[in-house]
């Protein structure tokens, strides 16, 4: 990289732009320039190479390794601390990125702006501090008057980038800060769409459900719902999750597809198979006997673990030396009972059938000890 001037009224010429490196590799995967990480540098000033000179440090270099006394040097000698260097970056971003707190504190109280833009992606220093997870800059940031709401080169807002790099606490702050979580990027998708189609499994989005966000909102390009987005990306995880939340499957997209057409087109079977599960059972709660069913769906679970259990017992029991026999009647009572739970049950609590199992053995171990086996012992307490 080539040098930068810096002016000043008694400073004359500043140290040269040349010793600081622009090339870090990428983060979480996610394919943005490469030339604004430098997560490789040391944290504290003790922890530089003792053969350097930090005195020849320029005041980039200075400020990636968290030098206040050569910062404060420099601009005290006239380096302008607004200015940024050739590819537009300023000292509050590299402070930003290296979650430099006390060199941002300072830069900001000789004037540096918050909200300058900056770099290939024309970024703020809160989206450079968010993008790497730093969440006590993105506090002091947001503390002196950063806005969340701003849009970088991409398009994207605070929230968004927080979500795209899966950096909880980051979202959690800037929900409880005042950021919308229905916010839009340029494209009108929310911070959930987002996480539908570029983070595939449970986190973010089942964090972002927490914070009750709109389900049926569609972005401006696709007319897509969060659902429509996670169907397209084969995000398992956040259809189950979208469908459990009661995701409209009606929507239709810019082309008139539902989620239902647009699994069809991907022939996704799983995605498939859930969205029409879930068609089924919410066509079957219209009726006033299947909603008060659906209402009290562990209840049924628990009660038909009961009479599985119950069933398997008394089959087992049979006075009987067929093992055909009782291997058919097993195998009818599994047939029986996995109708009945497709008919009555949802795909998204037969998960609890264990639970019910579990409870449902204990409850007829404990009849039968309570009943056969205490009288039959107390009888013979008598007895002796």
């Amino acid at each position: 990289m080539t040098g930068m001037e810096g002016g000043g009224s008694g400073g004359g010429r500043l140290p040269q732009c040349k010793n600081h490196s622009h090339n870090p590799p990428g983060h979480h995967g996610y394919n943005w320039p490469d030339r604004h990480e430098h997560k490789d540098l040391p944290k504290e000033q003790d922890h530089l190479p003792f053969v350097q000179d930090h005195s020849n440090f320029d005041i980039v270099k200075a400020t990636q390794y968290g030098l206040l006394e050569r910062c404060q040097e420099l601009i005290e000698a006239g380096y302008d601390v607004r200015q940024p260097d050739k590819e537009n970056i300023t000292l509050l971003h590299w402070a930003a990125i290296n979650n430099r707190l006390e060199l941002a504190k300072f830069f900001i109280s000789k004037g540096a702006i918050v909200d300058q833009l900056g770099g290939d992606l024309n970024s703020t220093p809160l989206h450079w501090a968010i993008r790497q997870g730093h969440l006590s800059m993105v506090i002091l940031l947001l503390k002196f008057g950063a806005d969340p709401a701003l849009i970088d080169g991409e398009g994207y807002s605070s929230l968004h980038l927080a979500v795209l790099f899966q950096h909880m606490p980051i979202i959690a702050y800037l929900i409880s800060y005042g950021q919308s979580i229905d916010t839009t990027d340029h494209n009108g998708q929310t911070p959930l769409m987002l996480a539908a189609h570029k983070v595939l499994g449970l986190d973010p989005t089942r964090f972002l459900l927490k914070f009750n966000p709109s389900l049926n909102a569609v972005d401006n390009i696709e007319k897509n719902t969060a659902l429509h987005c996670a169907i397209a990306a084969g995000n398992v995880s956040a259809v189950d999750l979208f469908l459990e939340a009661g995701s409209s499957l009606d929507i239709k997209n810019i082309k008139g597809d539902t989620p239902l057409d647009l699994a069809h087109q991907t022939q996704h079977r799983l995605i498939i198979h859930l969205i029409t599960e879930e068609g089924r059972m919410r066509a079957r709660k219209n009726s006033r006997l299947q909603r008060i069913l659906g209402e009290n769906e562990f209840l049924l679970l628990l009660v038909m673990a009961l009479i599985v259990t119950w069933a398997i017992g008394y089959v087992v029991e049979l006075n009987s030396d067929s093992w055909l026999l009782k291997g058919s009647l097993l195998l009818f009572i599994c047939v029986i009972i996995s109708l009945f739970a497709r008919q009555f049950v949802g795909f998204n609590k037969l998960k609890y059938f264990p639970v019910a199992f579990l409870f449902g053995s204990m409850f007829w171990i404990s009849v039968t000890c309570f009943i056969w086996f205490l009288p039959d012992i107390l009888l013979c307490d008598d007895y002796h």
